[in-house]
C-alpha cells in the first residue's frame, strides 16, 4: 500500500461519502468524515463511525463540518491540521437534490442548490488549499453528476444545473491550478472522468 495520506470527506453521514469514508480507511488511511449537527441528529452516524474505528483498529472519526458556513469549515481545518500537521486529499461529496417541475422552484431555492454543490467547494477549498501548497502536495477530488455528461431526467433541473456548475469549476481549478508557482513549488493538475461519474482532481507536488 501507498504511503497512509490524511483524507478530508464532506456530506459523509451517509450514502457515498459514508461508504468512501469507510472504504479509504479500511485501505489504512486517515479519514475524517465532514458532516452537520454531529452531536445533533448525526450523533449516530458520529457514534457508527466510533464504533468501527475501535472494532476494526481504524483511524476514522466524524468531525462537524457544515459546508455552508465558512467559521464551520474553517474550525473543522483548523481542528484535522492541529492533530495532523497536514491534510493530503480533499473530496467534495456534499451535495443536495431536489426533485420537482424547474418552473415551481422560487429563484431563492435554485440559489441554495448551487450554494450547497457549487460555493461549498470554494469556501472549503480556500480552507484547505493553503496547507496544501505550505506542504508542497496535496489532492482535490470533486465528485460529480453523471448528468454532466449527457441525459437529463425531469424534474431535477435545479440540481442538474447546480451539478454543471460545480463540474465547470472544477474543471477550471484542474485547468489553473497548475499555473501558480511560488518559490520552488509546481502545482500540477488532471481531470478524470470514471465511467459516467466525473472526478476532477487537481494533484500539487514538488
Amino acid at each position: 500500500m501507498s504511503e497512509p495520506k490524511v483524507i478530508v470527506i464532506t456530506g459523509a453521514s451517509s450514502g457515498f461519502g459514508n461508504l468512501t469514508a469507510r472504504r479509504l480507511a479500511r485501505a489504512g488511511h486517515t479519514v475524517y468524515a465532514g458532516m452537520r449537527a454531529i452531536t445533533g441528529r448525526n450523533a449516530d452516524k458520529a457514534a457508527q463511525l466510533d464504533q468501527l474505528a475501535a472494532s476494526e483498529g481504524l483511524s476514522i472519526q466524524g468531525i462537524e463540518m457544515d459546508v455552508q458556513d465558512q467559521a464551520s469549515i474553517d474550525a473543522a481545518v483548523a481542528d484535522i491540521h492541529g492533530q495532523r500537521q497536514r491534510i493530503d486529499v480533499l473530496i467534495h461529496n456534499a451535495g443536495h437534490m431536489v426533485l420537482g417541475p424547474a418552473e415551481a422552484f422560487t429563484p431563492e431555492q435554485i440559489a441554495a442548490q448551487y450554494d450547497v454543490n457549487v460555493v461549498s467547494t470554494q469556501r472549503v477549498n480556500r480552507a484547505v488549499l493553503p496547507i496544501m501548497r505550505a506542504q508542497r502536495g496535496g489532492l482535490v477530488i470533486w465528485i460529480g453528476s453523471s448528468s454532466t455528461r449527457g441525459g437529463h431526467p425531469p424534474f431535477l433541473a435545479p440540481y442538474f444545473a447546480a451539478k454543471a456548475g460545480m463540474d465547470a469549476l472544477a474543471e477550471s481549478y484542474a485547468a489553473g491550478i497548475g499555473q501558480v508557482r511560488r518559490g520552488n513549488q509546481h502545482c500540477r493538475a488532471r481531470s478524470l472522468h470514471l465511467g459516467y461519474e466525473p472526478l476532477c482532481p487537481l494533484w500539487c507536488s514538488r
